[in-house]
């Protein structure tokens, strides 16, 4: 998620490219470690710009409510989902339900008004976006329950393409399908617009880092069974793409993955998307029928059943690395492993990484701390 201050000094486009390349992901917030990044190249379609309903999604939106401490924060219309007939745009609790000023209690509440595009588009403006939903339900983050960073918000009649589609994806396919070691996949967002990438890791705990309101207070949330995106030089997710739906990186109807939520500099997070779905009873809007897979690229099950075996045997040390911020299964030199993720590589790290855990083979990764963007 990206923010802008209220009562900004320098023009809009100038600070989120300033904070980009210093390598913010939060709440224009700069992390302390790591290469500053370059900043991603600007999309071919203007994800950020106002649409005239009934809209596409991939696009910038939010909270029409959330800013606090002279920010407003939002993020992105991920996808389209039903349950009993009722139409709900999905994307992040941390896009729809962030803890915001605006509010008497100080806290996002259903019926809140849902915008495209987001505040930090129209420069905190009231009234300068489409309210095209009415925030419904959504995981809550801080309260040490549930494993997805989801919310879903009532569609208003007329203001959303009633078949979901997504800007430069289309039509996807209403049937989701697994995440495997390989796999390509793309994503349409607010910042980076439509880009694409390979799954890096599957089965991962990660520790993500939240502020509780736009530009407040922050806390960590420990996540399992995530899906780890390969995110260099954020060109794949940057600041402002949570809530971004991930799908096959196929032409026509493509299914989805998984649901993008939080990154660092190298790599991207996704809550698989079956979870995501359980958690609120809905189905995905879309096309009948699933693209080819790429099942015959990906490693055998029983390797992946092996390692996840040995992950889980080992995860109390596993999660006590130095500087770690989550482990999960991925690849190495053509081979199964255990990839443990840290801030950053240290000797004393090293030290204590065990060789193998259970026959399979260990490897470090540097990708910095893990942050919901």
């Amino acid at each position: 998620m990206k923010s802008l201050p209220k009562r900004a000094a320098v023009p809009f486009v100038l600070a989120v490219a300033l904070a980009l390349t210093l390598g913010a992901y939060g709440h224009g917030q700069v992390p302390s470690a790591g290469k500053p990044n370059k900043p991603p190249a600007p999309p071919s379609v203007d994800h950020k710009a106002m649409q005239k309903p009934p809209i596409l999604l991939g696009t910038s939106g939010g909270n029409a409510t959330d800013s606090a401490n002279g920010y407003c924060c939002s993020g992105t219309l991920g996808a389209l989902v039903t349950r009993g007939g009722t139409q709900f745009i999905l994307s992040n609790t941390h896009v729809f339900a962030h803890d915001v000023e605006n509010d008497a209690d100080g806290f996002a509440k259903v019926g809140d008004p849902i915008s495209q595009p987001g505040l930090v588009d129209v420069r905190c403006g009231q009234n300068l976006y489409n309210t095209v939903a009415k925030l419904s339900e959504w995981s809550h983050l801080d309260e040490g329950t549930g494993n997805v960073d989801a919310a879903i918000a009532e569609v208003i009649p007329g203001m959303v393409d009633l078949d979901g589609k997504i800007l430069e994806i289309g039509m996807i396919s209403a049937t989701p399908v697994g995440a495997f070691l390989g796999q390509g996949v793309k994503k349409s967002g607010r910042t980076t617009g439509l880009t694409a990438s390979s799954v890096a890791a599957i089965e991962a705990t990660v520790t993500v880092s939240y502020d509780r309101e736009c530009a407040g207070s922050g806390f960590t949330k420990e996540f399992t069974g995530q899906i780890v995106v390969n995110n260099r030089g954020s060109k794949f997710l940057a600041g402002g793409d949570s809530g971004s739906l991930m799908v096959q990186n196929v032409a026509e109807n493509p299914a989805p993955v998984g649901l993008l939520f939080a990154g660092s500099k190298s790599i991207a997070i996704a809550n698989p998307i079956g979870d995501v779905l359980a958690a609120f009873n809905v189905a995905f809007e879309g096309a009948v029928g699933v693209a080819s897979t790429e099942v015959d690229q990906a490693p055998s099950r029983s390797e992946v059943a092996r390692a996840k075996r040995a992950q889980e045997h080992w995860a109390n040390v596993l999660r006590k690395i130095p500087r770690g911020v989550g482990h999960g299964i991925g690849l190495e030199g053509g081979r199964v492993v255990v990839k443990v993720f840290v801030e950053e590589i240290t000797d004393e790290a090293r030290r204590a990484l065990p060789d193998n855990v259970d026959g399979v083979p260990v490897v470090l990764e540097a990708v910095g701390r893990i942050i919901a963007f």
